[in-house]
């Protein structure tokens, strides 16, 4: 049943890949492009949203944005404090 399956949709055969093979390999290769040039801009969106929703309203509490942010908590300084701090000098706020 595999081998029929296979036969029928052409899969099994190098005439295929021999046709397709530039259109695959260009498809992955703007796919893998594509992932690497979107991770920074993802990475960076992650923090502005986080850092919005910490200044807009208490949207998320501080040591949730400790923890989102991969901050460590320090003594004498609320988890807010420490938050919003990165975000000022991260957005670049003075």
């Amino acid at each position: 049943m595999r081998q029929n399956l296979l036969k029928k949709l052409n899969l099994n055969s190098y005439e295929w890949w021999r046709n397709h093979r530039r259109l695959i390999s260009a498809a992955l290769l703007i796919a893998l492009f594509g992932a690497y040039v979107r991770k920074p801009s993802e990475n960076d969106f992650s923090v502005r949203d986080i850092c919005a929703k910490l200044n807009s309203n208490y949207q998320i509490t501080g040591r949730l944005a400790l923890e989102k942010l991969n901050l460590k908590s320090q003594k004498g300084f609320s988890d807010r404090e420490i938050a919003n701090y990165y975000c000022e000098r991260y957005l670049g706020i003075n």
